[in-house]
Order: structure tokens, then sequence, then C-alpha cells
């Protein structure tokens, strides 16, 4: 009997994991197939172009909202679910790459440190934005680390390299000029490394874009994803009435899977925004790295932050793509339907559920930029009515460049 059941119970679960794996299957096919549909219809470029989901609200009064896009890792997806809270950035994985490679003078430091060398390289991983100059930061770790010997020596060998690329490069990654302040919702100041692509740029962007008229079906969409830069369906698992990428799947989001969807209306206007990253971001110094692959005469073999493959592989490097352009709609009026049939309990149960949305349209609430609302339909088929008033801007996605341009 006790065998009985539990044979019963895994059938279940294996039913219910296959039932997930269906889901993800279908939503990441509807993903590419939304993805294809807004780049021929904003004549975006198909090597370049990923949409994006999540917590896509910007606001109109400062730039925080460009640059936490900006400075976003780009998966290996044609579309991607950004989370302003996530660790992956740009400046981050930069700060790291600047770690792993060798000044011109590396092997006087070497020399004069000796067996304490691995100890400064890992005291200036953790500290690099601690200090205004390499000069700062090691004077700290001389004074409770090395003898008065290796501090002379090691500072010698600064001096020599002050005109390093390396050390100038990172003198500008810690410069503060090269930083901007934000204050949140709580009052609260908070600081982010400083992108062109400004809330400024971005009003005189939207205000000179173009409209376009939507018409969306699941039942026609186009699922193929050739580029060489950004493939496959989505960077995570996702629910089609919540945002998130917890690899849940309810009934309702079975139920909608198995039915067409259709996306109609229009937008009054989008625009693609260049954005650069500031002083911070030293381009000669990435290319230096990635032309050479292996070599540790320019790669620290000793380094714990990473190597070549860490940064720029090109699937999983850290380094591999950047945000080039942002995508930016404001002014429209869409329409979401699932042409499955609901009861009036599923109905409600979808209104409760889907707090941040319908597929494709994720947005934290907090954002405060669109309205939104659910209509159960005649046929019993689930419409989602998807407002962005003019004057109020969203991000739908960027394009991306590989490394090292």
């Amino acid at each position: 009997m006790q065998d009985a059941f539990i044979e019963e119970r895994y059938n279940e679960i294996m039913m219910q994991v296959q039932r997930g794996a269906n889901v993800q299957a279908r939503v990441e096919q509807m993903n590419v197939g939304w993805r294809n549909y807004i780049m021929d219809a904003m004549g975006l470029d198909p090597e370049t172009f990923q949409a994006a989901q999540g917590t896509l609200g910007l606001q109109t009064d400062d730039s925080s909202g460009l640059f936490l896009m900006a400075d976003s890792v780009p998966p290996y997806s044609a579309m991607a679910f950004f989370d302003a809270s996530g660790s992956g950035t740009r400046y981050n994985a930069y700060g790291s790459f600047l770690n792993c490679l060798l000044p011109s003078t590396a092997a006087g430091m070497k020399k004069a440190l000796g067996p304490m060398y691995a100890e400064w390289k890992i005291f200036a991983k953790t500290n690099a934005t601690k200090y205004a100059t390499v000069e700062q930061m090691f004077d700290a770790f001389a004074m409770g680390n090395l003898d008065p010997t290796m501090a002379k020596a090691g500072r010698q060998v600064l001096a020599q390299a002050a005109n390093d690329p390396l050390s100038n490069a990172f003198r500008d990654y810690a410069n503060p000029n090269f930083q901007t302040t934000f204050v949140n919702d709580a009052n609260q100041p908070f600081g982010l490394p400083s992108y062109t692509g400004t809330i400024s740029n971005a009003n005189k962007a939207i205000a000179n874009g173009q409209s376009v008229d939507i018409d969306f079906s699941t039942n026609s969409m186009d699922t193929k994803s050739t580029s060489t830069i950004v493939s496959g369906g989505a960077s995570g698992m996702y629910e089609i009435f919540f945002g998130g990428a917890n690899g849940e799947y309810s009934a309702s989001d079975e139920k909608a899977s198995q039915s067409a969807f259709s996306i109609k209306g229009r937008i009054g206007s989008y625009a693609t925004m260049p954005t650069q990253a500031a002083g911070w971001y030293n381009g000669s110094m990435v290319t230096h790295g990635y032309n050479a692959k292996d070599d540790f005469n320019v790669w620290d073999a000793e380094s714990n932050s990473g190597d070549w493959y860490t940064f720029f592989n090109e699937k999983t490097g850290s380094l591999a793509r950047r945000v080039s352009q942002i995508v930016l709609v404001t002014d429209l009026e869409l329409t979401v339907t699932s042409e499955a049939s609901y009861s009036q309990s599923e109905f409600e149960q979808i209104k409760t559920e889907a707090q941040f949305g319908v597929w494709p349209f994720f947005s934290a609430k907090a954002s405060g930029t669109h309205t939104s609302s659910y209509q159960l339909n005649a046929d019993g088929s689930l419409s989602y009515h998807y407002t962005l008033p003019k004057g109020k801007t969203a991000i739908w996605g960027v394009t991306v460049q590989p490394a090292p341009q």
C-alpha cells in the first residue's frame, strides 16, 4: 500500500515537472516571437537587439533608471529579465577585470614585496574604490603589512609606474567625478557609475521618436533567433502572470500557455538612445586584455579575481557584452489578450497573482509610470490593458555590443 502511494506521488511530481517544462518552453517561444516582432516594427538590428522585461519604469526626474540599465550586464538571450537590485553590473565586472591585469612594472613589484605580493593583490582587489590613488591604497596596505624596507621598495616601483596605463585606469575607476549621486524614495543618497545616456538625452530622443501600430499574435509569430550576440528565449524562468524568475508555474500559467496570445494597440513614440560609460571606463584596457588571451605577461596568473574566460567567454563572460543603446517608448495603449477560456473565479485569481502585470509587460508598481486593468470578455478570454501616458517613459530593450567594442 505504501509503495503504491509513493509511486503515485512520484508520478504526480514528475507530471508537474513536465508541465513546468512545457510552460517554460512555450514562454521562451513567445519571448522570441515578441522580440522579433517589435524588432521588425521598430527597425532594430536582429544581431544586437535584446528585448527587456522587469523593473523598467523610468522616472522622469533623474537618470538613475537609465544608468542602472546601461550598467547591467546583458545575458546571452533574445529577451532579458532586468532587476535593478541585481548584482551583475558592468562597473563591478570592470573593476575585477583591472585587478586581473599586470602593470608594466609588475615584475618589479613582485621582487619588492616578495611573499607579500599575493597579499597586496588581494588588498588591492577588495579596496579598489576606497582610495583616490593607488599610492594611497599601497600606503594603507604597507602600514599594517610591510616592513620599512619592503614599503620603501614598493613605493619606488609605484613611482616608476605613475604613468602606467593600468595605474591611470585604476585612478579613473575610483574617481568620484565619474559617479553620480541620486536620492531614493526614503530620501537616502546612493551613487551610480555615470553614463552619457541621461534623462535629458532620453527626453530629446523620445520627443523626436516615431510611432507604430502593434498587431501581434502568437499564431503567426516568428520564433527564429540566429544572432551570435543574443540568442535563446530568456535569461531566466518566467511565469505568464507574474514577472519573476522563480521557475514555478500555476494552473493559470499552464492554461494560458496552451492558448494563443495577441497584443494590439499603438505606440505614440519610440526611440533609441546611445549610452556610453563615463571616464571611469577605459576601453583600450579592455581591448588590451581581450587581445591577450592566455598571455601571462598581461594577465596576472596569481589573481583570484578571474581570467580571460571569466570576462570574455562568449556566453558567460561578464564583459563579453555591453549595452550600447537603450530602446525607449512612451504614449502607448496596448491590450494583451489570452484566448483561453477562464471562469470568473480563475479571472479573480489571476488578477491577484498578476501584481506586476501580464506577459510580456512586467513592471514594479513602485515605478508609477503606467496604468493597467483586467477584463474578462464575453467569450471567456482575458484581456490586460496597458497604458503609458505621454510624458512617461519606459525601457523596452537595449542594443548589445560584443567585446571589445
